[in-house]
């Protein structure tokens, strides 16, 4: 692990004392044994790369190697692969390491229409700009959040991204709508207190120390949401900022901690958010 891993890490403790457990350990016993939270990244069509293509969901589960081992990963792919599996793998290796949380350490890939979906509360999207739901898959995505499920969406921007997230999630609830977050709501204190919305840049943009915005046509983070009858957060949106950069390059040693420190505190805000809703 270097240097720069242990401050973020340290940084990451600073709200409480938690439970600093090697992931080796975690991976070898408890974890495996009984976890209590996946991280389900959500597999989605995207109209962006040709008619509705997508990468296909892979047939073989990932195996993460011990956390803070380096990039080893193979290559990304499009939609909703950005940063698949070696941000789910760094993500969920720092949550085992800073939480009591037993965690499932490898990536976990499920489609909407996949019939283990609603054993997966937890769902985690990104680069939705040009993500396609079909009717079916907008009732059953719907279904799922109404029962008691939550979506985290992250790493897109641009109003015209926005526009195509919005027009999706429409068609799974067309009475309800995509509003700004205030400061004050739960999700920002669910864990640590968080009081203001820092924007995470890309790998290249955070280690050349530029602009951290992507589109010119709307340059500001924001933290979204839509809730259901009793006010409960079921889809949390962080718009033009990107999480899962920052988890997966958070041992780079040009990436800013002051990123990677957010994006770990903003991620299991919503974890414990959804486990505790």
């Amino acid at each position: 692990m270097t240097g720069k891993t242990t401050l973020i890490l340290i940084l990451l403790c600073s709200a409480g004392a938690l439970s600093f457990v090697s992931l080796y350990g975690a991976l070898a016993g408890d974890i495996d044994d009984s976890p209590e939270f996946y991280f389900t990244r959500l597999v989605y069509s995207d109209s962006r790369f040709g008619f509705l293509y997508t990468w296909p969901k892979p047939n073989v589960e990932w195996t993460c190697p011990e956390f803070g081992g380096g990039n080893f990963f193979p290559r990304q792919g499009n939609g909703w692969a950005i940063d698949y599996p070696g941000g789910d793998c760094k993500f969920m290796g720092g949550i085992a390491r800073l939480s009591n949380v037993r965690v499932h350490p490898n990536p976990n890939a499920t489609a909407i229409m996949d019939e283990n979906l609603f054993q997966f509360p937890y769902l985690y999207a990104v680069s939705v700009g040009g993500m396609y739901l079909s009717d079916r898959e907008a009732a059953r995505l719907g279904e799922h959040l109404l029962r008691g499920g939550f979506l985290h969406v992250d790493d897109f921007w641009g109003l015209r991204q926005l526009g195509n997230f919005t027009a999706q999630m429409r068609k799974v609830f067309p009475d309800r709508k995509l509003e700004q977050l205030p400061m004050t709501h739960e999700v920002f204190s669910t864990f640590f207190d968080i009081d203001t919305v820092m924007q995470i840049p890309n790998r290249s943009n955070g280690c050349w120390g530029g602009r951290t915005w992507e589109q010119p046509d709307d340059i500001n983070p924001k933290v979204l949401g839509i809730s259901d009858d009793d006010g409960r957060l079921m889809v949390g949106v962080t718009y033009n900022s990107d999480l899962g950069d920052a988890w997966e390059y958070m041992d780079l040693a040009c990436y800013p901690e002051k990123y990677s420190g957010f994006a770990y505190r903003m991620g299991l805000n919503f974890m414990i958010y959804a486990m505790s809703h």
